[in-house]
């Protein structure tokens, strides 16, 4: 089955749109268990229970910054405290503080950020509850819930639900400059989500998490994106199996080959992944518009197995990269450097 993608240009990204109300803000009244355990569910499980199941794990943040503050949502995903959230939401952030379910707050260090993924692991200092990651792919029309902080931290924990409207698509986000970046093997939903829920997590009904909320069509309602769960959760395990975890990096940003026809470049690949731009002080044998097809072992069918890929590596380490260019199958080597 061909692999749907969709291309777009939002001029308003990371939650910028309107203010809409949600009905179905819950508070907490009663007594929330915050034990330190991950949160599984029994299907079947009517869905008021499994939101009471899963609230410990939700927490609202605020980054402070030099220039005022962002208020965004995160997800406990592995004992210890450790959240993910978006980059956007904490970018800049000097001072991190985290909102929890039970009413308390503590403070929250940010481990690991990445801006082309918009992904980033904050540890807070109080262990919390946390969820499932779910490994079972998702299917267009299957019932999913956001949670998270729409608008500001009275609104912390507002639930909606959704369903998967289509899987992944690729967004291109032009910035003031000008420039155009691209966010790609997105989930979208429609969910209602708004300024806030960046970096809320993405639900099955059985409390599973299959993604990070990150952004919304402002001129649309109903066409919300997160990120597949898949690249927060190799990040987050790679922190807590290594204290001292440092990203590999290649120096190539690569994309779904599909993206190729934006560059009027006809390629015969139908799987891999397009080299749409390289630092060639990092990488010179690969160039732009090779199609990666294999690292070391593992085969490359799109831009999400690179990244996952080149984020199991580490620094130091060398890449064996098998790549199309031009027709012509190449098998190169890289250095695995240090993403600073």
């Amino acid at each position: 089955m061909k692999k749907a993608v969709f291309f777009m240009c939002l001029s308003c990204v990371f939650m910028l749109s309107g203010c809409v109300f949600n009905a179905n803000a819950i508070t907490y009244d009663e007594n929330i268990d915050m034990t330190p355990r991950q949160i599984q569910i029994a299907e079947q499980t009517p869905l008021t229970e499994v939101v009471a199941s899963v609230k410990g794990a939700v927490v609202g943040i605020m980054a402070v910054t030099s220039n005022g503050y962002s208020i965004g949502s995160g997800v406990a995903v592995s004992d210890g405290g450790y959240i993910l959230t978006n980059h956007h939401v904490i970018e800049g952030g000097n001072k991190i503080t985290i909102y929890l379910a039970d009413q308390s707050t503590t403070s929250g260090e940010v481990l690991y950020s990445d801006k082309a993924m918009d992904i980033a692991v904050v540890k807070s200092q109080k262990n919390l509850p946390y969820l499932v990651c779910s490994k079972t792919p998702l299917s267009v029309g299957e019932d999913v819930i956001a949670i998270g902080t729409p608008l500001s931290l009275d609104f912390k924990n507002t639930v909606t639900k959704g369903i998967v409207s289509a899987l992944n698509r690729t967004v291109g986000i032009s910035s003031l400059g000008g420039y155009t970046t691209y966010m790609q093997n997105l989930i979208q939903h429609d969910a209602s989500i708004n300024s806030g829920n960046s970096g809320g997590p993405l639900l099955r009904t059985n409390g599973e998490v299959v993604g990070i909320n990150s952004l919304k069509a402002s001129d649309a309602e109903g066409i919300g994106f997160a990120i597949p769960i898949s690249v927060g959760q190799t990040v987050v395990e790679s922190l807590t199996e290594n204290k001292d975890y440092s990203q590999g990096y290649l120096g190539v940003f690569a994309v779904d080959v599909e993206m190729a026809k934006f560059e009027n470049k006809d390629v015969l690949e139908k799987t891999g992944a397009y080299v749409y731009s390289v630092d060639e002080n990092i990488c010179s044998n690969i160039k732009k518009g090779d199609i990666i097809l294999q690292i070391n072992d593992t085969k490359i069918k799109n831009s999400l197995d690179f990244r996952l890929c080149i984020y199991k590596l580490k620094p130091g380490q060398k890449a064996n990269v098998i790549v199309n260019r031009d027709g012509e199958i190449m098998l190169l080597t890289c250095d695995i450097v240090n993403k600073v």
